[in-house]
């Protein structure tokens, strides 16, 4: 057991005078005895600290003479009562605090310690503390990412879609659906859940392939059929009455050879507008190339 009132020269057991030497001889003869490897008494550990304390102080000249200057000093000061050793190069009311904390008092100091405010110990291993400390700073930055960052960055690409969504339609008026098609890209990439975007984008899609079909470059409008049914069966979800988007999805379709998917689109858009020529004819062909009999038609 450490006594507060111990010196570093008490600890390794030698004079205020002692040779680098002496003091090097006594912390080895110590260490050999304190060890926690070599002793098991509960308190050896904290013993030895304080014994290696010392050493590493005692050793170095310029330490050594610093701390028998604290000793001089703390002699006349209200701490030479208990602990005529100083600072210890802390101050002496912490030292002697921190022992009384860890229980290196004699039974008869226990009753004078009672007010002394004790550090609650905790069982949590400190791996696990520092887990728990990310974790939860983890959870209130996305907590306020969701509260605050995500709704700004939505109203963003919301304003931003919009404002391509307009440019669009500013190249459609001017019959330029290269880059009515790029614009309506870009909005429903800022906001994947417009679907007036997708609706736009699939009929410019639909109209630069026609352009294409129309200068016999069917081989280049091919992707553009194939682009704008994807375009506008996610425009479908949020449109399921639009004559405009069906009717162009069964032709698409059939521009890509799926007739069986555009006779079923074709006739919707049928249903829900009699008497387009144009409709009626793409209908009979698409019917045609699926085998479909004269009379089955008719009774459709």
């Amino acid at each position: 057991m450490v006594n507060p009132g111990e010196s570093y020269y008490d600890l390794l057991n030698v004079d205020e005078n002692a040779t680098p030497e002496e003091v090097s001889g006594s912390y080895r003869r110590l260490a050999k005895v304190l060890h926690p490897d070599v002793c098991k008494d509960p308190e050896a550990e904290e013993l030895f600290k304080a014994v290696n304390e010392a050493y590493q102080v005692l050793r170095d000249p310029r330490k050594r003479e610093e701390y028998d200057l604290a000793l001089l000093q703390a002699k006349d000061s209200q701490f030479g009562d208990y602990y005529k050793g100083g600072k210890r190069y802390r101050d002496p009311n912490t030292w002697y605090y921190a022992h009384m904390h860890q229980g290196y008092h004699s039974k008869s100091s226990v009753t004078d310690s009672e007010n002394i405010p004790q550090k609650r110990s905790t069982s949590t291993p400190r791996i696990l503390q520092v887990f728990l400390f990310y974790a939860s700073l983890f959870m209130a930055i996305t907590i306020l990412a969701q509260l605050f960052l995500l709704p700004w960055l939505e109203g963003t690409s919301a304003n931003e879609a919009l404002n391509a969504f307009e440019e669009g339609n500013h190249w459609m008026n001017e019959v330029e659906y290269q880059k009515a098609i790029e614009c309506y890209t870009e909005s429903v990439t800022k906001l994947p859940g417009f679907s007036e975007g997708w609706r736009a984008k699939g009929l410019a899609e639909y109209k630069k392939a026609e352009t294409l079909t129309g200068m016999g470059l069917k081989s280049s409008a091919d992707g553009y059929y194939s682009e704008s049914v994807k375009s506008l069966l996610q425009a479908y979800k949020a449109f399921p009455d639009d004559y405009q988007v069906i009717s162009r999805l069964g032709y698409a379709l059939a521009a890509t050879g799926d007739y069986q998917n555009a006779v079923i689109y074709l006739r919707r858009a049928q249903s829900l507008s009699q008497g387009d020529s144009e409709l009626s004819k793409r209908l009979e062909e698409a019917l045609k190339m699926t085998g479909t009999s004269v009379s089955a038609r008719g009774s459709t």
